[in-house]
């Protein structure tokens, strides 16, 4: 039995691009995520607001699941909460949804992290200092309701292609250490996007470490691990020297399809952990 616990992303209100289901199937989701012999499932959700929480914590009881993490990209995607806006009464809105966030994590029970991604913004190349410094700003207030509430906080580094701030966990450990190392603010690794911006997948690991609050498995062409070049064996040898124990979740597209993923999913996380 591995140390460190495996789940899938599943999306619960609207449709998104890394589940396997649609987002009215979620129970769907669910129960394949067990069959397959995870630990957990990553929820994709854009507002908590208008989440039936009771609903959700009886289908994770019947079947003896946790929740891995909350995944807040969607409410960017959909909704354009931008924590590194140019407009205070929208960076305003995007702290109230992140406050939002954490709520729901303790309204769960075993107060799942949340996760800080694309709702910090894509960003402006010209402008990537002064956006450095917004981010800064809202995030210390987003920490310190989490702390409050004793939740922490996946600060995800996403490759330049999508974003122009914080794309390398690298860049990002040092973003954390001008912050003054928030004690619950950790290092979200996605191995698709470290593949794309650090030095290595190995190297990295043991070198940020102590920072890596949660894991992402996608491999280099964002499919299922083992259907790219990412040697997964290896990271995961790696996260076991540093005594990684938390979650790894799934994260990768429905490529070439989600039945595809569904079909398969079982058999590429086995190979892995086996």
């Amino acid at each position: 039995m591995h140390a460190m616990k495996t789940a899938a992303s599943i999306s619960i209100q609207y449709n998104n691009p890394f589940s396997p289901f649609p987002a009215k199937d979620w129970k769907t989701g669910f129960q394949w995520a067990k069959d397959a012999g995870l630990d957990g499932v990553e929820l994709i959700l854009s507002d908590p607001k208008l989440i039936d929480v009771k609903s959700v914590i009886s289908e994770l009881d019947r079947l003896g699941l946790s929740v891995a993490t909350i995944a807040t990209g969607q409410a960017a995607a959909l909704e354009g909460f931008c924590l590194t806006s140019y407009s205070e009464a929208e960076r305003g809105l995007a702290v109230k949804r992140c406050f939002e966030d954490i709520d729901f994590s303790v309204s769960l029970g075993n107060r799942p992290n949340v996760t800080i991604g694309l709702i910090r913004g894509r960003g402006n190349p010209k402008n990537s200092a002064d956006e450095r410094e917004l981010l800064k700003r809202e995030l210390y207030k987003v920490a310190e309701y989490a702390a409050n509430r004793n939740v922490k906080l996946n600060l995800e580094p996403i490759n330049r292609y999508e974003v122009t701030l914080l794309n390398s966990v690298e860049d990002t450990a040092a973003f954390l250490d001008e912050m003054g190392n928030p004690p619950n603010i950790g290092i979200l690794y996605d191995t698709f996007h470290v593949n794309i911006e650090d030095c290595g997948q190995v190297q990295t690991i043991k070198r940020f470490g102590d920072k890596i609050s949660h894991v992402h498995f996608a491999d280099s062409n964002r499919r299922l691990p083992g259907e790219g070049h990412l040697n997964f064996s290896e990271i995961k040898e790696a996260l076991e020297s540093i005594g990684y124990s938390n979650w790894i979740s799934l994260e990768m597209l429905s490529i070439p399809d989600a039945e595809h993923v569904q079909k398969n999913m079982k058999r590429r996380m086995g190979a892995i952990f086996k």
